[in-house]
C-alpha cells in the first residue's frame, strides 16, 4: 500500500479520525509505507490523515540523546488509538514544523510531559511517559488525529501573517493535484 503525503488545504487534515477496530494486514502495510515516507522526507512523525486515511494511527521515531550534544533517532514505533494525558502543568515553547505544511517552522507552546496509552501493531496495549521533544512529537501527531494542525496553536497575529504562505502551499500542492485529476479525466474520455 503506497502512502502519498497530503498537504495543507486537503480536507482530510481537518477530519476527526475514527478508531481502528481491527488491525489488518492493510494497516500493517500502511504503517510500513508511512515509515518509509516519513524517513524519505526526514520527518520524525507522521499521522494517518497526512497520507489520506482517517484512522487513529501515527508512527514516529524518538530522539535519543548521546554524548557531546549529539542525538540519533530510534527505531520506528506505531501508535494505534492513542490516548494522551498531561499530569504536569508546565508548558514549554519550542519550534515545530510539519511535513504537510512544508518549510514553515514556528515556536509552539505545549506541555513538557505526556503520558500516552496506545496499541502496537499486534494489538498489545502499552503506556509511555515522555518529556521534552519526544513528548512534543506525540502531541503534534495526536493533534493530527483530531483535525488540528500545529499552526492552530499560533497566536492570532501570527496566523494572520502566515495566511499568504499557507495560500501558496495550497496553490502549489493542490493545483498540481487538480491538473493531474483533469488529465486522468480527459484520458478516460478518449477511451
Amino acid at each position: 500500500m503506497q502512502a502519498t503525503l497530503r498537504y495543507y488545504g486537503d480536507p482530510i487534515l481537518r477530519k476527526i479520525c475514527r478508531p481502528v477496530t481491527v488491525i489488518t494486514n492493510e494497516i500493517r502495510q500502511l504503517t510500513q509505507s508511512m515509515i518509509a515516507l516519513m524517513d524519505k522526507h526526514d520527518g520524525v512523525g507522521l499521522a494517518a490523515p497526512q497520507v489520506g486515511h482517517d484512522i487513529r494511527l501515527f508512527v514516529l521515531r524518538n530522539y535519543i540523546d548521546l554524548e557531546n550534544d549529539q542525538w540519533k533517532l530510534s527505531e520506528p514505533r506505531v501508535y494505534i488509538n492513542p490516548k494522551l494525558s498531561f499530569p504536569r502543568k508546565k508548558q514549554v515553547e519550542e519550534e515545530e514544523g510539519c511535513l504537510s505544511i512544508p518549510k514553515l517552522l514556528y515556536k509552539i507552546v505545549r506541555a513538557d510531559f505526556v503520558v500516552i496509552e496506545a496499541l502496537d501493531l499486534n494489538g498489545n496495549p502499552f503506556t509511555e511517559k515522555m518529556d521534552g521533544y519526544n513528548a512534543r512529537v506525540r502531541m503534534h501527531e495526536n493533534d493530527h488525529l483530531n483535525g488540528v494542525l500545529f499552526i492552530d496553536h499560533l497566536d492570532v497575529k501570527t496566523r494572520r501573517e502566515i495566511k499568504p504562505l499557507l495560500k501558496e502551499i495550497k496553490k502549489k500542492y493542490h493545483l498540481n493535484k487538480d491538473i493531474a485529476a483533469v488529465k486522468r479525466l480527459s484520458l478516460g474520455r478518449r477511451s
